[in-house]
C-alpha cells in the first residue's frame, strides 16, 4: 500500500502538465501524508538508512520533495526584523529548542559524544534528529529564522552550502563548508563507526557551531571587551568600566547578533559621553529563576545619562528608528530587552522586546543611576 502511494507521488510529480501552483499543493499534501502515515514513514526510513548517498532522502525524487518543501517553508517563515508578522520568534521557545541539545532523544548527539551501548550509526541518528528538528520548528516552537538556518546548515543540509560561525577571538565571521550532512564527514563516521567528535577536524566543526549559538563561561567578558575596543578604540582608557560577574555567563543566543547589539549600545553611550560625569559604564551579569526557566540577565548602565524627550516620543522612536531600532532587530526573538532610566524626571522601565502580557512602560520604585539596558535570556 505504502509503495503504491509512493509510486503514485513520483508519477504525479513527473507530470509536466502540472502548473507550479499545483505542484506546490502536491508537495504540501505529500509532506503531511508522510508525517501521519507511520507505515509509509517506516518504509521511507528503511530506504534512507540503506542509501549511502543520502541522509534524509531516498532517491532524487524524494530529495526533490524535501528540498522544494523546505524552500516553500522558508518563503513563509517568520523573519528576525522588527517588521515581521504577528507570529514573532519567542525567546522562551529558543530556550526550549536549545534544551533539545541536552536530550538523548532530541538533538544531543549533534554536539555531544555518543554515550549509548552500541556503535554509532550516523544515518540512523540523523534521520531521528531531523524528525525532531522538523517537528519542533514546524509545529511546536517559534524560533528566529537565523537560528533555524544555522542548525539546518550545520546538521541536515545534504547539499552542503557554507554556514557562518565566529572566530575564537570573536573578532570576525568565519565561513564553514562542512556540516553533519557532508559526504566527507558521514563517510568517516560510517567507516569508523564513531561519532564525528572523535575526529579532531570534525570536533572543531562542532565547537564552531557551539560558539555561534552559545555564550559559555568565561567568554562573555571576552565578547564585551572585543565590543568595547571596537567602538571606543584608543579612547577606551578615558572611561571607568566596571565588570561584574561576566565570567559566570552561560546562555544561548546568536552570538554574532549579540556582539552587533553590544557594539550599537556602546556606540550610543559614546555619543552621549559629552561631559566628565558621563564616563562611567557598568556591565553586570545576573542569574535568577522563574517558574519554568533559568533567567540570565545582562545589565549595561551608562551612569548619569538620561533622555530628554517625552515618553510617547521615546517609545515610538525606540521601537522603530535609529540605533535603538537596530538593537531591537539584532535581539528580536533571542531575548527580552528593557530600558530603566528617568523620563521627564520619573523613574521608569520601558519594555521594548517583551512578552505579550507585559506593559510597554511601567513606573519603578527606585532612582536609576543612569540609562540601563537589560537583556533577559531564558535557559533550560
Amino acid at each position: 500500500m505504502a509503495k503504491d502511494k509512493y509510486d503514485f507521488i513520483q508519477e504525479l510529480l513527473g507530470n509536466k502538465k502540472l502548473t507550479p501552483a499545483q505542484k506546490e499543493r502536491v508537495l504540501l499534501l505529500t509532506s503531511a501524508e508522510i508525517r501521519k502515515d507511520k507505515e509509509a514513514g517506516g518504509l521511507l526510513e528503511e530506504r534512507v538508512i540503506k542509501n549511502e548517498e543520502s541522509i534524509i532522502v531516498i532517491n532524487k525524487n524524494v530529495s526533490k520533495i524535501e528540498n522544494d518543501f523546505t524552500e516553500m517553508k522558508n518563503k513563509n517563515f517568520k523573519t528576525d526584523s522588527a517588521s515581521s508578522n504577528s507570529e514573532k520568534a519567542n525567546p522562551k521557545d529558543v530556550a526550549d529548542f536549545m534544551s533539545l541539545f541536552n536530550q538523548r532523544d532530541g538533538l544531543k548527539y549533534l554536539t555531544h559524544d555518543f554515550d549509548e551501548n552500541s556503535e554509532f550509526d550516523i544515518d540512523k541518528f540523523l534521520i531521528s534528529a531531523n524528525n525532531v528538528f522538523n517537528q519542533k520548528t514546524n509545529n511546536d516552537l517559534n524560533i528566529p529564522q537565523s537560528l533555524w538556518s544555522i542548525v539546518k546548515q550545520f546538521a541536515f543540509n545534504s547539499k552542503q552550502t557554507e554556514w557562518t560561525s565566529i572566530s575564537e577571538n570573536y573578532k570576525k565571521d568565519m565561513p564553514i563548508a562542512i556540516g553533519w550532512a557532508s559526504k566527507e564527514l558521514r563517510t568517516w563516521s560510517k567507516d569508523n563507526h564513531l561519532h564525528p567528535i572523535r575526529n579532531e577536524k570534525y570536533e572543531k566543526i562542532v565547537n564552531d557551531f557551539k560558539r555561534i549559538t552559545r555564550v559559555e563561561a568565561p567568554n562573555l567578558e571576552k565578547i564585551i571587551n572585543v565590543s568595547l575596543e571596537n567602538i571606543f578604540e584608543d579612547k577606551l582608557a578615558n572611561y571607568k568600566i566596571e565588570r561584574i560577574d561576566l565570567k559566570k555567563a552561560d546562555f544561548y543566543s546568536h552570538v554574532r547578533f549579540l556582539i552587533d547589539a553590544f557594539k550599537i549600545i556602546f556606540e550610543e553611550i559614546k555619543k552621549r559621553s559629552d561631559t566628565i560625569d558621563k564616563n562611567k559604564i557598568t556591565i553586570k551579569y545576573g542569574r535568577s529563576t522563574s517558574a519554568e526557566y533559568f533567567l540570565r540577565r545582562i545589565y549595561i548602565t551608562h551612569h548619569n545619562s538620561f533622555p530628554i524627550q517625552e515618553l510617547n516620543l521615546l517609545i515610538k522612536e525606540w521601537q522603530e528608528k535609529g540605533n535603538m531600532g537596530k538593537i531591537k532587530e539584532k535581539l528580536n526573538g533571542y531575548c527580552d530587552w528593557s530600558i530603566e532610566t528617568k523620563i521627564e524626571n520619573i523613574p521608569m522601565r520601558i519594555n521594548i522586546l517583551k512578552e505579550k502580557h507585559t506593559q510597554i512602560s511601567e513606573n519603578i520604585n527606585f532612582e536609576p543611576d543612569g540609562f540601563t539596558h537589560i537583556l533577559t535570556f531564558y535557559y533550560k
